[in-house]
């Protein structure tokens, strides 16, 4: 835990019997708003986490902490098995102060223009490309040339480029998509580009090379200590349900019941807070709706199968949506991959000292340095540029293909070679998942089905995705050392697809959509049917974006604070 005095970490018994803002989840976009909000001293604000404060040296470090199995600041759960995969699907989620900016790859990409206005056209009036820029420069501090109108450069959170790529497989990749005819988009979050080609990956990084999570940018010591007397953080703390009451046709949050994240020895004890103003929950694609089921809105037969007292019949849970990814696995030279700090102790140890002494080397994080963006409407049926209608600054790409600097099952077991793959995304699903409850017990895991590829587009269109991964493999081994198959695709008839996709299929944690603007919300994120109940996460977005989602969801609880800020207390 961090040196404070006085210390802004509250337990049950240290709160105040009323604040004016309760946050629900200390995740991406919780840190944003506990910021926002309290940045007036006459506003009491309390930030509940269900997870510990993290900042040690390890949680700042990029490559050590993105390591997600098995790490301290990740928890895993599964889905239901889900019918692609034939399994269960591993979902990890960031357990701590700062949510998945903790173990995340940290990617600050925005997403297409396009899709936003698509959503504005549709109805989420405010949430189309021209009126969400505001709220993505607003904290933005871009350490790189950059378009001034696209970009913000003294805001809290800092995105920046590698130097130049640390492997050469990534610069034979960049050189494989132009030739395949994707031009090089020198800024992917610039809307005056073209999203379809290949971009470098911005990150969101320090100076000195440690990971600026959400909990580091806006909820930093000083800031916490300057604010202690209004701002109050409640670790290792879950809220167990709102506490609505029935005013006129609308519902209330009076107050919220919380208690600690793990009850031992059948202990329970709780708290109950009262709640002058709004409760917003930023408890992500997950906790944000299993909140509202417990506190009694969502689909009235679902509650109702759990015991729980039905108070507003919504959608709550459905809708759930997450960008599918296939990998294609690669043996490679050992000095073409990050596996060469696991088969290497003196390796390892170099690249320790070097990231210690200067904040560069492997430890930076760099598995993944750029990424291909294509639109299948676009491609020919090998999967390449069809040029018969070129792409432009409003097409919506849904496929992203990364290459990765390691591989996993066989590469991973040889340690005479080294390992590299690539990871082809479907980013515009329309497939739609559920989140249920498994129990009326705050503190059992939710009932998750991912329900990948349940839409035959999806499928077709994922199939062709991979069939341009095998393009850009065959011109790769054209240009150098050639990449010797491990699990990868040697067919792509419609079944030799089918079969790969169910190997090796994964999530690529972006779970969003389960809370969505029109079904759930309004465009001012107010919870259908309440007064003060917000929602304000990834769960929001009408449909998944076609990103990586960190900067979206910022984007979110920026405009979110707006609007808390903008209704008095007192009319509530």
């Amino acid at each position: 835990m961090w040196p404070f005095s006085p210390n802004p970490f509250k337990s049950l018994n240290d709160l105040r019997e009323e604040y004016d803002y309760v946050i629900v989840g200390g995740g991406t976009a919780g840190c944003v708003l506990a910021n926002r909000l309290s940045a007036n001293p006459e506003h009491t604000v309390l930030l509940i986490e269900r997870g510990p404060v993290v900042d040690s040296w390890m949680s700042r470090v990029p490559l050590l902490s993105a390591s997600l199995d098995g790490s301290p600041f990740a928890t895993k759960i599964q889905s239901v098995t889900d019918l692609v995969t034939g399994r269960p699907v591993d979902i990890f989620q960031g357990n701590g102060l700062g949510g998945g900016t903790l173990i995340n790859s940290m990617f600050y990409t925005r997403g297409p223009a396009g899709q936003y206005d698509a959503w504005e056209r549709n109805g989420a009036e405010g949430w189309g490309s021209k009126a969400l820029l505001p709220y993505f420069t607003k904290s933005e501090n871009a350490q790189y040339e950059a378009n001034p109108r696209a970009h913000g450069t003294k805001g809290e959170w800092t995105n920046r480029h590698n130097a130049g790529f640390f492997y050469s497989n990534f610069q034979r990749s960049a050189d494989v998509s132009e030739a395949l005819g994707f031009p090089h988009n020198p800024d992917m979050n610039d809307p005056d580009n073209c999203p379809i080609g290949w971009s470098r990956m911005p990150v969101t990084r320090e100076a000195s090379g440690y990971r600026l999570s959400t909990a580091r940018a806006f909820l930093s010591p000083d800031v916490l200590a300057t604010r202690h007397a209004n701002l109050h953080v409640c670790p290792n703390t879950i809220v167990e349900r709102l506490v609505l009451e029935k005013e006129g046709n609308d519902l209330v949050a009076r107050s919220v019941i919380i208690g600690p994240t793990d009850v031992k020895g059948g202990d329970r004890i709780t708290k109950q807070v009262r709640v002058r103003g709004e409760v917003v929950l930023c408890a992500g694609a997950f906790g944000s709706p299993q909140t509202l089921l417990l506190s009694g809105i969502g689909p009235a037969e679902h509650l109702k199968e759990v015991g729980i007292p039905v108070l507003k019949d919504l959608p709550v849970g459905e809708g759930l949506q997450d960008h599918f990814g296939v990998f294609s696995q690669y043996f490679s030279p050992l000095h073409e991959s990050l596996m060469r700090l696991r088969h290497q102790p003196l390796y390892f140890i170099v690249q320790f000292f070097q990231y210690l002494l200067f904040g560069t080397g492997a430890l930076l994080a760099p598995v993944v340095q750029m990424a291909i963006f294509a639109c299948t409407a676009l491609l020919d049926v090998r999967g390449v540029p069809s040029n018969e209608k070129p792409p432009d600054v409003n097409t919506v790409p849904d496929i992203e293909i990364m290459p990765l600097a390691y591989a996993r099952g066989l590469a991973e077991k040889d340690k005479t070679r080294g390992g590299f793959s690539f990871l082809t995304a479907l980013l515009t699903p329309e497939s739609q998942g559920t989140v249920r409850l498994s129990s009326a017990d705050p503190r059992a895991t939710p009932k998750i089905d991912l329900n990948y590829l349940s839409s035959p587009s999806d499928r077709e269109r994922i199939r062709h995705g991979l069939r341009l991964t095998m393009r850009i493999v065959e011109k790769f081994n054209e240009k150098g050392d050639a990449l010797q198959p491990a699990e990868a695709l040697r067919a792509e008839d419609d079944e030799a697809l089918d079969a790969h996709i169910k190997d090796q299929g994964t999530s690529v944690y972006h779970y969003a959509s389960s809370c969505a603007i029109g079904r759930v919300v309004g465009n001012d994120l107010m919870v259908k049917g309440t007064r003060n109940v917000r929602v304000a996460d990834a769960s929001v977005f009408p449909e998944v974006p076609a990103a990586h989602t960190q900067a979206p969801v910022v984007a979110v609880a920026e405009k979110c604070a707006d609007m808390v800020l903008g209704t008095k207390i007192e009319s509530l």
